[in-house]
């Protein structure tokens, strides 16, 4: 009907439905608003994990955690001993989770500053192929000597990648190695295949084996070395390409 009478109570109930619908409505709108803010927030974060050349702006250390704060002497040793990278973000080919830009956004709020200018930790195929089964550390550069260590995330290293990777440290391990390894080789040898035998005194053909293993091994090593373009860890550890001469 048209033209019907009002019952108060049904009249009450129709505005509170409306009311709700309003209310409800309101409700989504602040989500959306939330959500979108946070979308933001994340594309900043994002934008700046990629971009290592802005200012950082000051703020206090004291709000920090002390035992994240590591030194470039520190980072450095690191990666020799394990034959890793330290690069900037922008470097970096695999994939930053989110778990670390949650970490960026809360660290944010506690110093009250837009964070920037951020490095990574890793083993160097890691800045070239996508590869998140490894142990990369994103760092936060707080000066030219310190960083703040931000997130870990991956499988961790090798417990025998310290020890196999340290022939490659330096020019004098890869030198120290290729000595043990001519010197192992030439005691191996048996006496019988060295001089025969009829003959007792074999030091002598056995310092000359050593040293045709040590220029053999050096010959062998030099051309791996030349042929792929490595270098030893102390010299590229900080170094932005992944293949380098000697």
């Amino acid at each position: 009907m048209m033209f019907r009478n009002v019952n108060l109570k049904d009249e009450l109930l129709r505005h509170r439905g409306l009311e709700t619908e309003t209310e409800a409505t309101q409700v989504v709108h602040e989500a959306f608003a939330v959500l979108y803010e946070s979308y933001c927030e994340d594309e900043r974060v994002k934008k700046a994990l990629v971009q290592n050349d802005s200012v950082q702006g000051e703020f206090s250390w004291a709000k920090l955690d002390a035992e994240r704060i590591f030194s470039i002497d520190e980072i450095r040793k690191t990666a020799i001993q394990h034959r890793l990278r330290f690069l900037d973000t922008s470097k970096f080919k695999g994939k930053i989770p989110y778990e670390a830009m949650m970490e960026i956004k809360r660290l944010e709020k506690v110093t009250g500053t837009e964070l920037k200018n951020y490095k990574i930790i890793a083993p160097g195929e890691l800045f070239e192929l996508e590869d998140c089964d490894k142990d990369p550390v994103l760092f936060l550069q707080l000066s030219d000597r310190y960083y703040y260590f931000i997130h870990q995330w991956g499988n961790d290293l090798s417990w025998y990648r310290k020890a196999l990777m340290w022939p490659l440290r330096s020019f004098a391990t890869l030198g120290a190695t290729v000595a043990v390894v001519s010197f192992l080789l030439a005691m191996m040898v048996p006496t019988e295949l060295l001089v025969g035998p009829e003959v007792s005194a074999t030091i002598f053909p056995r310092i000359a084996l050593f040293f045709w293993c040590l220029v053999g091994i050096t010959s062998i090593v030099t051309y791996i070395g030349f042929a792929f373009f490595k270098n030893v860890s102390i010299n590229q550890w900080d170094s932005p390409f992944f293949k380098q001469e000697f």
